[in-house]
């Protein structure tokens, strides 16, 4: 590796373990996790985000979970800016930083930074942003197709985030996604990695969304969007654009059953992690280590921060702070 890790990622889908395994190695490293996900950013999401409870939290420190409202934007721009700040706190107390995640734009954006984004007129992106949370997937599909027929070309799936900003970048630039990737310079350097990625047989992962979703719903999720509802953030809102929560509204408002709500959230989350999937044996670089989740190792840990300690020269004594 040419240049030594400033971070260690620990990757993988949607419910193949990454939280627990954080932990675990943040502990032995003493190190402190960011959160590289777009949707566990959000305070009053945490349960239908799977993001780390309160407990964990508390134990181990955490950047990155339920720290905006519902309403705010949190694309990779912000994140990667955050993100910096968070990584220079982190090693300026001696700790650790460890990014664990799974939104895979969220970290490429961080180790292969992506153009620096122009400034927008927030009034203008606020009204576009309510029209486009008003709109079918298709339709933004459509709309990015003809604003910026690159986008579809270079993308497995556009999906609403990226339909979203590919729309707000041409209608409020004049110039389309694919003009700024080509010609604007990066926001940053990159910040080497050490990346380890966990990876789960289909089957067995879809196992684990079922269990899951059934153990959110019974985990005070309906609580959860109730409140969402009655601080404003109805099912036409961005907050319900998350994964399950139109299903669990409908489901309170006696629409559909919890066995088709639960049928849905199943159906949706395992489209995501197919997605997060072919992603993941794609796009993370030379050098990721890939594990199996499952069987569960349960020297997994130990085997990463050694590798970790290794690999920064902070298995020596000095390195880890040792005195005689």
């Amino acid at each position: 590796m040419s240049h030594r890790p400033r971070i260690l990622v620990l990757f993988g889908p949607t419910a193949s373990g990454k939280t627990a395994l954080a932990m675990e190695v943040a502990r032995l490293l003493d190190g402190e996790i960011i959160s590289a996900d777009s949707r566990q950013a959000y305070r009053g999401l945490e349960i239908g985000t799977a993001a780390p409870t309160e407990a964990d939290r508390a134990s181990v420190p955490h950047h990155g979970v339920a720290f905006l409202e519902p309403g705010e934007r949190y694309g990779a721009g912000r994140f990667t800016r955050e993100c910096r700040r968070w990584i220079r706190e982190i090693e300026s107390r001696g700790r650790v930083p460890i990014l664990a995640g799974g939104t895979g734009f969220f970290v490429s954006a961080l180790t292969r930074p992506v153009f620096r984004e122009p400034a927008l007129d927030p009034d203008r992106r606020q009204a576009l942003g309510d029209w486009l949370a008003g709109q079918d997937l298709q339709d933004l599909r459509r709309w990015t197709a003809r604003l910026d027929p690159g986008v579809g070309s270079r993308l497995r799936v556009v999906d609403r985030q990226r339909a979203g900003r590919a729309i707000e970048l041409a209608l409020l630039t004049g110039r389309n996604l694919s003009w700024w990737q080509a010609n604007a310079p990066p926001e940053a350097a990159p910040i080497p990695a050490r990346t380890w990625i966990l990876e789960i047989e289909a089957e067995s992962h879809r196992r684990r969304i079922e269990r899951r979703a059934e153990a959110m719903l019974d985990s005070g999720w309906p609580e959860e969007v109730q409140n969402l509802a009655a601080g404003g953030y109805g099912p036409g809102s961005p907050a319900m654009t998350s994964i399950g929560y139109r299903d669990v509204w409908r489901m309170l408002q006696g629409e559909i059953s919890r066995a088709e709500a639960v049928a849905a959230i199943v159906g949706d989350t395992w489209q995501y992690a197919r997605r997060q999937r072919t992603w993941l044996r794609h796009q993370p670089g030379h050098g990721a280590i890939r594990v199996r989740a499952e069987p569960a190792d349960a020297k997994l840990p130990e085997r990463i921060a050694a590798d970790w300690r290794r690999i920064t020269g902070s298995d020596t004594a000095e390195g880890r702070g040792e005195t005689g």
